[in-house]
């Protein structure tokens, strides 16, 4: 009876664990690139991703824990209705202790300016 007892504990345990790396929470942010007006974003973790909701562009986590996330996304490819090649990387940062939320960019393209430019601003959990 006691190894029962035991070996459904472990079993809880190990059931815990799984709920807890398929468990997703959701960021509301709010920004401005100082080029537009501010922006409400809407941000989904769901690892091994970030999701941005509207769009559903997907960053790859490149770290989360209690302090904050990190994440990115890259490209290297000609784009659909482009003839030259679309190379970079797209970063997010959210500070978990802070609400602080960054949005940076290195795009080398045959598009404006302000594709680079960072965004800053706030962000609240859902």
């Amino acid at each position: 009876m006691r190894s029962l007892i035991v070996a459904a504990g472990v079993i809880a345990c190990a059931t815990s664990a799984h709920a807890a790396e398929t468990w997703t929470e959701t960021w509301t942010c709010t920004h401005s690139s100082g080029i537009d007006g501010p922006t409400i974003t809407r941000f989904e973790v769901s690892p091994p991703d970030l999701i941005e909701a509207k769009f559903h562009q997907t960053y790859h986590i490149e770290k989360n824990n209690d302090y904050g996330i990190v994440a990115t996304s890259t490209i290297s490819e000609i784009e659909q209705g482009h003839n030259k090649p679309t190379v970079g990387a797209v970063s997010i940062v959210i500070n978990k202790m802070t609400g602080e939320f960054l949005w940076v960019s290195a795009i080398a393209a045959e598009q404006p300016a302000a594709v680079n430019q960072p965004a800053h601003g706030k962000c609240i959990k859902d």
